[in-house]
């Protein structure tokens, strides 16, 4: 294949391990590819001529959005001028709607070949969006089962990739060189504690960590907390945990439980069979704004695939310590552990497809 350009744009850290790993597979097919665009250090790892680094534009919540207006419409100008200057023949973008659906408006308007890859959630809430992606990308590649029949109905051709995520449970660890690596006591039960990968996360979800380890500390001798941080942020803690910051699958592979802040995290978590709490916080009013226009009965994304309740979701008022505890020391019951890992297995193999899900969408892209 003759050299080509592409740019690719992604606006969080889910997004850019999703954008490298596509770029990985796109090199497979055409090694000549030069990459250009928006991602965090794993997409310019992999060969991004960065544009603008994701840790600029990872920003969530409605009024969030609004508070740094300026800097992202500034950053979105910026990239299509880029765009328009490099003439790439291809354009991706990674998820972040807020941002990328905008984007496809400006850049359908300029005669770009456009794909969008991890589709924003329409069905959850904004369905008008379900039209401005019909409209504006020539191709629109699923990594959600339900959602290839979603479109379908509505007219709109999908490809369903498969979940990236879904490999992971062909994983195994061994619980007694974890420990041995961190000094964990063997007979200690291990907490997974993932309070999210976003600053505004860490500021408005670890004091209520923080509080809920003390309480299962007060109530257990036999407890070992993994504190997993993000690439973009660290957290200062006098609480006594331990912290991770790579090879973290290891540490949630042999957990006996997590409590996890909603995201991609809580399907890492399901595929590694780990059983788990769900929570999360937004601003009151970004609340109160979700609340009215949601149209799902749940908010993680296990539960969102599963289409019923897998694990216990403690948001927005409900994340409290004390409920927080409660939620943990009923998993180390062990009353549920084999209902919750057959749902997660029933899970597994919802999402999982034959193909490479990187390969079959750089596929499709060529196709």
């Amino acid at each position: 294949m003759n050299r080509e350009k592409i740019f690719i744009i992604s606006g969080e850290d889910s997004g850019d391990l999703h954008g490298a790993k596509l770029m990985e597979s796109i090199k497979k097919i055409n090694p000549h590819t030069e990459f250009f665009g928006v991602g965090g250090n794993r997409m310019q790892s992999e060969g991004l001529q960065l544009t603008e680094h994701i840790k600029n534009l990872n920003i969530i919540g409605i009024f969030e959005v609004i508070k740094h207006y300026s800097r992202i419409k500034k950053i979105f100008n910026s990239t299509v001028e880029e765009i328009k200057k490099l003439r790439p023949n291809k354009v991706i973008l990674i998820d972040y709607p807020g941002f990328n659906l905008r984007l496809a408006k400006k850049l359908h308007a300029l005669n770009f070949d456009i794909t969008y890859f991890i589709l924003p959630q329409v069905w959850a809430w904004k369905e008008s969006r379900s039209k401005i992606l019909e409209q504006y990308c020539r191709k629109l590649i699923s990594i959600i089962p339900f959602e290839k029949n979603w479109f379908s109905q509505r007219g709109i051709d999908v490809h369903y990739a498969g979940h990236p995520l879904s490999d992971l449970s062909n994983l195994t660890f061994d619980r007694y060189t974890f420990c041995q690596k961190h000094s964990i006591p063997e007979k200690n039960k291990i907490i997974v504690l993932m309070p999210g990968s976003r600053s505004i996360e860490i500021k408005r979800h670890w004091k209520i960590f923080e509080k809920t380890v003390e309480i299962l500390q007060h109530e257990h001798k036999n407890l070992s907390f993994i504190l997993l941080e993000g690439e973009n942020v660290e957290i200062k803690t006098n609480t006594d945990v331990i912290k991770i910051n790579e090879n973290q699958y290891e540490a949630i592979g042999v957990a006996d439980a997590a409590i996890v802040c909603s995201g991609t995290a809580t399907l890492e978590t399901a595929m590694l069979k780990c059983p788990m709490i769900v929570c999360y916080k937004l601003s009151t009013l970004t609340w109160i704004v979700a609340q009215m226009l949601s149209k799902v009965e749940h908010f993680s994304l296990v539960n969102l695939i599963a289409e019923e309740t897998i694990v216990d979701e403690f948001l927005q008022k409900k994340m409290l310590p004390k409920n927080l505890s409660n939620g943990i020391n009923k998993l180390l019951k062990n009353e549920n552990h084999d209902a919750i890992i057959k749902k997660y297995n029933q899970l597994i193999e919802k999402l999982k497809t034959n193909d490479n899900v990187y390969d079959s969408a750089a596929k499709y892209i060529y196709d």
